[in-house]
């Protein structure tokens, strides 16, 4: 059985179900590293009795069949839905984990307003509230809005001698703050009246005996002129109201009140002062409404006359609220966001609404107890009742053999996955896996496990089509990457990039581009040929030359390297010369996915990560068939590429240099480009080959390459052209490198999470303009990542 919660409810739930049950095995998850729950926060720490149920919890926690898995929030570390795959039984016993709000103005704006579960926690030292840093230092009156026990701890924590607390286990934090507390008088305001307050009688005697401190009497006609008739508790109760201290108030002396009768209306500040800190807390005053005023479930309404504390310091106490778990509604658990409860049988038995079809029914193994079955109120005895009911519940249930869920080992076999929460694989290293591992590394750590190799032009993105990927990312991410470039100093030129036509046909083509562009909002323009011999006259353009002012160049080694310096700066780790050997989904990816690896030594090392993101390159095709079904699986196609350096000082354009597209062509064509030093080289060409390890540059293709540098480049010095690289481009077809029409063959980035494995992101046909969408590319895998 998966408890979930580790307050009283849980472990006097576990406890009772593990002795009616033979064998039974209970893993108890809870949000905070140790358990307890609001025994160990939210009880005052001058009431170390009331903790003393912890001794049995601890007893209960040293049993072999049970098991304590904190500082794991379910919903976050692991999913409602996993649970029910592993367990027979799943019991909700998590408690309130917010406070009431008043929703009245000034009470999100002011300072010196503070929940009572929130102060409560601090001084018990709750590791979600030590920043708390409440300011007792500045009012000598505090108001405290609500009348029940929170209330009452507050108000006597306020007025106790810091002496007194220093033999409690509150915290050093707490006390150092208390000790400079101006705090003298304390206000308990309710709605209503002294007979419909949910205090208990230890509390308000305690603050009534406290040394040195006045409690100042209530209207008599607040109270029953008869108390004999009264039920013991309240006739108790009412008595000590009435009989109460009503000393003097010395000078040093503290004094406290219950103020009846007001609603709070509003938190103010005037305008003369400081508008951010609280100055008066505004009341209506109301009336009970009902004939019998003393009837504890009178209710009250509002009368025309108003009342102002002034105070600079204010607690909100009017009750806690549990909150529903995500992933409650695909299961068909109701909550009761108002009521702040599970619907349940009364016995805690979690039942469906009713339906038009047909009436409400039992969720089979689903089951509840505390707050959230019933609602925030009651003592820890409450506590206990309740959940001894649900728990024979199930006993009866298992016993009868009742319909549960699945089963499974528990614990034991989701506990792989929780540890993976917070993990992210990139696999791939380059531009693009670096620039996503960098921006998932400011939010977690991240491993990269993978390096390769990508060409230094920045593109303007004007080939792919409106609606591609490519358009888009490289659009977006050229602007990024000037900006990045900019701010870190990384070197790059905006030397632009002139597109050519040889001939009407070509001519025509650019005309279609350069409409193209205009629509995507990308600048091109066409430039005279005079103009083109006057700045390139080593150019050739017989027809027309399209010009793209945006497009430059960038020194991809410093680019790549401040990448990486980000990312482990920013905590991410990074390793090198790293093989990917296997892939395995845990539960289609709910628990994470379980990655072997052998490093270059030939270390072997399995790493488990809740997300993956597949940005291997060439791999990456054969990386997602090996995690995707077989329908599901892709070809992958590998373009070869050859470079040629050219070594003569002449002719050297400063302008990068296309030829015009050709229809149904796979590459650019054999292009001009540039290194920062101005080095230039050429390339590159398409050659398809099978072994994306094939890096060796095929001789037999520079008199090709050549015949097509000389349209455009007629007095180059053939002999100084040279053999330099080869690199290969992964895509997903043969089809055209730009986007020419419906059934051209583009391949545009494939960029998404993979439909039923979740956190498994796949970055397939990552090819140029890879580098210039880099940074937008990382964008769209954490925007992914975290819808």
């Amino acid at each position: 059985m998966a408890v979930l919660g580790s307050g009283p409810a849980g472990f006097y739930s576990a406890y009772k179900v593990m002795q009616g049950i033979e064998h039974a095995t209970v893993d108890m998850y809870e949000s905070l590293p140790v358990p307890f729950g609001l025994v160990r926060y939210g009880v005052a720490p001058d009431h170390p009795e009331v903790k003393n149920c912890q001794d049995k919890f601890t007893e209960v926690a040293s049993s072999p069949n049970f098991n304590f898995i904190g500082n794991t929030k379910v919903g976050r570390d692991v999913s409602l839905k996993t649970l029910t795959e592993h367990y027979d039984a799943i019991l909700f016993a998590y408690g309130a984990s917010k406070d009431r709000k008043l929703t009245i103005p000034g009470e999100d704006k002011l300072a010196g307003i503070y929940s009572a579960r929130d102060f409560v926690g601090w001084y018990n030292g709750l590791p979600e509230c030590s920043g708390l840093a409440p300011r007792l230092d500045i009012s000598d009156t505090a108001v405290i809005i609500g009348q029940g026990n929170v209330a009452l701890d507050v108000a006597r924590t306020l007025l106790k001698g810091v002496d007194a607390l220093r033999h409690t286990d509150i915290s050093e934090q707490a006390l150092a703050t208390l000790s400079k507390s101006k705090v003298k008088r304390v206000h308990v305001v309710g709605r209503r009246g002294p007979m419909q307050v949910s205090f208990t009688i230890k509390e308000v005697r305690e603050l009534m005996n406290l040394p040195s401190v006045t409690f100042d009497p209530i209207d008599r006609d607040l109270l029953p002129p008869n108390v004999s008739i009264l039920q013991r508790t309240a006739k108790r109760l009412t008595k000590l109201l009435i009989e109460g201290p009503s000393r003097s108030l010395s000078q040093e002396g503290k004094s406290w009140a219950l103020n009846f009768l007001l609603s709070p209306i509003r938190f103010t500040s005037s305008e003369a002062t400081s508008l951010s800190h609280l100055e008066s807390v505004d009341f209506q005053r109301t009336k009970i409404s009902e004939t019998n005023q003393f009837d504890p479930a009178a209710k009250v309404e509002w009368t025309d006359q108003k009342y102002s504390i002034p105070t600079s310091l204010a607690f909100r106490s009017i009750g806690y609220q549990s909150e529903s778990l995500p992933g409650m509604i695909d299961l068909g658990i109701d909550f009761q966001d108002k009521r702040g409860i599970i619907t349940n049988d009364y016995y805690g038995r979690l039942i469906s609404p009713a339906q038009d079809q047909g009436p409400a029914k039992v969720l089979p193994g689903m089951y509840c107890a505390g707050w959230v079955k019933r609602g925030p109120a009651g003592v820890i005895a409450n506590t206990m009742e309740d959940s001894f009911a649900t728990a024979e519940a199930i006993i009866a249930d298992w016993t009868s053999r009742t319909a549960f869920l699945g089963g499974g080992d528990g614990w034991r076999s989701i506990q792989e996955g929780v540890a993976a929460k917070g993990i992210r694989i990139v696999v791939g290293a380059g531009a693009v896996g670096l620039a996503i591992a960098r921006k998932l590394a400011k939010r977690d750590s991240t491993s990269t496990l993978l390096i390769e190799r990508h060409d230094a032009v920045i593109h303007a993105g004007i080939y792919y089509g409106p609606s591609s990927l490519k358009t888009k990312l490289c659009i977006q991410g050229k602007q990024m990457m000037y900006e990045l470039c900019d701010r870190q100093e990384i070197p790059f030129r905006n030397c632009k990039k002139w597109i050519l036509a040889q001939d009407d046909q070509q001519h025509e083509r650019l005309e279609k581009l350069h409409q193209f562009t205009k629509s995507v909002n990308v600048p091109t323009t066409f430039i005279s040929l005079a103009e083109a011999r006057t700045r390139e006259p080593d150019v050739r353009a017989n027809k027309a030359v399209l010009e793209s002012p945006t497009t430059g160049i960038i020194d991809s080694h410093t680019y790549m390297s401040y990448l990486e310096s980000d990312f482990q700066s920013s905590g991410g780790d990074l390793a090198c010369h790293t093989k990917v050997n296997a892939v395995q989904p845990l539960s289609m990816g709910a628990q994470g996915y379980r990655v072997q690896t052998t490093s270059h030594s030939g270390e072997s090392a399995t790493i488990t990560a809740e997300t993956l993101v597949n940005s291997a390159g060439l791999a990456a095709v054969p990386l997602s068939n090996s995690i995707l079904p077989p329908d599901r699986h892709l070809k992958p196609y590998y373009a070869k590429g050859s470079y040629y350096s050219y070594t003569a000082a002449h002719p050297r354009p400063k302008t990068l240099v296309y030829p015009a597209p050709t229809t149904g062509a796979a590459g650019l064509g054999t292009h001009l480009t540039m290194d920062m030093n101005g080095a230039i080289r050429f390339g590159p060409d398409v050659e398809w080959v099978d072994d994306p390890h094939d890096l060796s540059v095929n001789e037999e293709r520079l008199s090709a390459a050549l015949n097509e540098i000389e349209t455009y480049l007629p007095n180059i010095r053939r002999e100084k052209v040279m053999l330099d690289y080869a690199g290969i481009r992964p895509k997903l077809g043969k089809g055209s490198a730009i986007a020419q029409g419906k059934d051209d063959g583009f391949s545009d980035f494939y960029i998404k999470e993979e439909e039923g494995f979740e956190g498994f992101i796949n970055l397939l046909g990552i090819e140029s303009p890879g580098l210039t969408s880099s940074l937008a590319i990382a964008d769209m895998v954490d925007s992914l990542l975290y819808k």
